[in-house]
């Protein structure tokens, strides 16, 4: 299998000097500094978490998911819309999102993680393969391919990754139509303890396509958060029609790849989000900024430690 579409995060936000970093606050304006400087990429930081606390929208509400589904968000939750979330990716080093990428999910507490929200419009996407897949054998896949890909990835300054195991072995609800899982990856040059990202995968099956909603956080903190990932998951709701039962064989497209494909990335790259060019991990370097602390006076370190968390850069 080709890369993971790996979401990586360590301190999640900016709050610049004088906020306090929740929604209901936002960040102090500041001068204007050189374009292209370290300032301005501080600046553009703050400016997109600035636009990301004006636009949340707050739990108990309900969030339209194109002509598709809705997301019913409880209280404790809060959705970024797509505008606001690719501006905060794009400061956080990203390139632009795809045309499938329809917001993210912050948690209203000091809390750290988030939830990508991607549809994909794939069609119909057939599951008769989870009733006997291999486990196994999709770890097995999953690592050589990532494995194949750390010669290119080593020779565009990427470091060298490993799927260590599972996380949360794949468990599909063929009810439902959900998928959940969570692969541990590394760097090679890791050392036992460290703590790195975790993407924690969710998908909601539907008859034109599916939502992929991707919970990142910490490894030494995934345990006690990927209920929030289940949580938003189960407030998905497909409007009448859209659903995964309502397929209409006669008629519909069926997508080019079954369910295994969603396990370890094969079809990942159809989504189109963060087109790094390769798979980011980045190791935590001690404890984790809340995300809705005022961070005062770190502005400098918490760039770089953004900036590191979601890219690796190029080597000298």
């Amino acid at each position: 299998m080709r890369t993971f579409l790996a979401l990586v995060v360590a301190a999640l936000l900016l709050v610049a000097a004088g906020g306090s970093g929740t929604f209901a606050d936002t960040a102090t304006d500041a001068p204007q500094p050189a374009v292209g400087s370290e300032a301005t990429r501080k600046a553009e930081l703050g400016a997109a978490w600035k636009d990301v606390q004006a636009a949340a929208v707050k739990g108990p509400t309900e969030i339209p998911l194109l002509s598709q589904a809705a997301l019913k968000l409880p209280a404790g939750f809060a959705f970024i819309p797509p505008k606001e979330s690719n501006r905060l990716m794009r400061a956080w080093g990203n390139s632009a999102a795809g045309d499938g990428f329809l917001g993210m999910v912050f948690p209203t507490s000091d809390e750290n993680w988030f939830i990508t929200v991607n549809y994909v419009d794939a069609g119909y996407v057939k599951d008769a393969e989870a009733k006997n897949w291999d486990i196994d054998a999709l770890l097995k896949a999953s690592q050589d391919g990532v494995e194949a890909d750390n010669a290119d990835r080593v020779a565009r300054g990427f470091n060298k990754i490993k799927v260590d195991g599972w996380i949360e072995k794949p468990i599909y609800d063929d009810t439902q139509h959900r998928l959940v899982y969570s692969m541990a990856l590394s760097d090679f040059d890791a050392k036992p303890g460290d703590e790195t990202s975790v993407n924690y995968h969710t998908y909601a099956l539907g008859r034109e396509g599916y939502f992929a909603l991707d919970l990142v956080t910490g490894s030494n903190a995934i345990d006690g958060f990927k209920d929030r990932a289940r949580t938003v998951l189960a407030t998905l709701e497909y409007k009448s029609g859209k659903g995964y039962n309502d397929y209409v064989a006669s008629t519909d497209r069926v997508a080019e790849y079954g369910i295994a494909a969603l396990i370890g990335g094969l079809a990942a790259k159809k989504l189109g989000l963060l087109a790094l060019g390769g798979v980011a991990i980045a190791k935590f370097g001690g404890a984790l900024v809340a995300f809705a602390k005022p961070l005062i006076a770190a502005t400098v370190a918490l760039f770089a430690g953004v900036a590191r968390f979601f890219r690796r850069r190029p080597k000298a």
